[in-house]
């Protein structure tokens, strides 16, 4: 009997080894699989955008032949092919350096870092081109190949991207390490950007060991995902990447067990509970053999250079786009008159910089009598006009609003009577919405910094949904663009206002 147990043990013993074995083998087989996947992300990516500038090159060559074909042909110029490969090896250098090929980030500051890579470059080979001299190389193809570029390597990255998320190459499997509203928040985020690759297979209970056959329910998706504990976390392979979402009090309770996440996989992101802190440009210092962090925050707005790099970027486009806008304006406004014989501009008191009141220009969109129409509603149809105030006094379908009112409003093409504002130096291209005064209680806090800028023509707030956004979020969003300013965001928001008149999300 002895001897049978002696030689039970020695087989339970054999066993358990042997499931070791092959629980290290399997996880070593896994990082080994995810390594080859990294490996190929990163050298995919790349190809990509080696192809994009070798691209770049010829089309610029034949566009060049076609507007100058007198100059020499470029194919024959060895020292500007050579120049031009030394150029791609420096860009691919410079992209790598500054991880586009290893960390994921959303497109939008991607993009900012891609572009400022590429200035570096662009101002090198200005200055290289200036000195040599050569009939070879004009300044018509310096500006033709740099300005395809900046076009042209984005998108072959974000078309890259979107094959190797097609064929399952680009996702990364992500747990969100908490269950309250940071991690809500954190979820939120993650799960609007598609080219980050991001899927987010559950959530995990840092306070319970193991969770057995319960989920999450994440009310505002109408969506459930499983819910672990921080065993069964650990248990997963070793190639997901976690998110510890938790706040303040929760983070430095559990400090031990985010230290063990961090030995235990391979990516560990943690999202602070920063809310209200102005993020843009914020400043991490650590210590040497201490475990304090030190944030520098920044006013961008508060810099007089900031404020005139904001002042001469707004002049500067206004003016760039005067020969296409004036006679369009023109336009509006002769279309405006011939319908009612009424002023084609409305006027309208509003509050600008330092709460100073200001007459915001617009093209008129509503009949002349519309104000009296008004004043009809609450003696004649007080339905009407209680669904007027309770909707922030707008209607969908006001019939106040004219014919060419309604195009207008659906194209924002009445907000451009407002680039008149911007040349007296009373609005910005970007910024928050003009206030009007009945407004102002509403705004709160908010109001400190409103007052430190000029109000925008487009903000945050006509990008998020413009009219189906509420007061309050439209406060919120105004708020942290001038915390946060940054020229970049002002030319991404442009941009971004451009799709939303083209789709007219939002618009009344």
């Amino acid at each position: 009997m002895h001897v049978q147990l002696m030689h039970y043990d020695l087989l339970q013993s054999g066993l358990n080894h042997s499931l070791k074995t092959l629980f290290w083998l399997n996880t070593k087989n896994l990082i080994r699989n995810n390594m080859k996947r990294l490996f190929l992300q990163k050298y995919l990516l790349l190809a990509s955008d080696l192809f994009s500038l070798a691209f770049t090159y010829f089309l610029s060559v034949n566009l060049a032949n076609v507007v100058e074909p007198s100059r020499p042909h470029y194919f024959d110029t060895n020292h500007l092919v050579l120049v031009k490969v030394l150029n791609a090896l420096v860009i691919i250098a410079m992209f790598w350096m500054a991880e586009l090929y290893a960390r994921r980030r959303p497109t939008w500051e991607e993009l900012r870092i891609i572009y400022k890579q590429i200035i570096y470059i662009l101002i090198l080979d200005f200055v290289v081109i200036s000195l040599s001299r050569s009939e070879h190389v004009t300044y018509l193809f310096f500006f033709m190949y740099w300005a395809l570029l900046f076009v042209i390597l984005p998108l072959f990255r974000t078309f890259t991207i979107r094959i190797l998320l097609h064929y399952k190459l680009w996702q990364r499997k992500i747990y969100i390490v908490g269950t309250k509203d940071t991690a809500l928040s954190a979820y939120s985020l993650l799960k609007n950007r598609r080219l980050m690759g991001f899927q987010i297979h559950g959530f995990v209970d840092i306070d319970r060991e193991r969770v057995t056959d319960e989920r999450l329910n994440v009310a505002f998706e109408n969506k459930e995902f499983p819910l672990l504990g921080l065993k069964d976390l650990l248990e997963r392979n070793k190639t997901c990447e976690v998110v510890v979402a938790l706040d303040s009090l929760e983070m430095v309770r559990n400090i031990d067990k985010i230290f063990l996440m961090q030995r235990n996989f391979m990516f560990v992101s943690i999202v602070p509970d920063f809310d209200g802190l102005p993020l843009y440009g914020i400043e991490i210092n650590h210590f040497f053999g201490n475990e304090q962090l030190m944030l520098r925050l920044e006013n961008n707005l508060n810099r007089r250079l900031n404020r005139m790099v904001k002042m001469f970027f707004d002049y500067g486009v206004v003016l760039l786009c005067l020969p296409v806008v004036v006679p369009l304006m023109l336009l509006i406004g002769l279309l405006i008159f011939l319908e009612d014989r009424g002023n084609p501009f409305f006027i309208q008191p509003r509050l600008g910089y330092d709460g100073k009141t200001f007459g915001c220009i617009k093209f008129r969109s509503m009949h002349k009598n519309a104000e009296k129409m008004l004043n009809s509603w609450k003696e004649e149809n007080n339905i009407i006009y209680q669904k007027y105030v309770a909707n922030n006094f707008k209607l969908d379908n006001d019939p106040r609003v004219t014919r060419i009112g309604r195009l207008l409003r659906k194209t924002s093409l009445d907000e451009l009577g407002q680039l008149l504002n911007v040349l007296k130096g009373e609005m910005s291209l970007v910024g928050p919405r003009p206030l009007l005064e009945r407004e102002l209680s509403d705004y709160n806090d908010g109001m400190f910094y409103y007052a430190m800028v000029k109000p925008g023509i487009t903000g945050m707030w006509q990008v998020s949904g413009r009219s189906k956004t509420s007061f309050a979020d439209r406060c919120r969003l105004d708020t942290w663009y001038i915390k946060n300013w940054s020229l970049w965001y002002d030319v991404v928001i442009l941009i971004k206002t451009i799709g939303v008149v083209v789709k007219r999300d939002g618009a009344y």
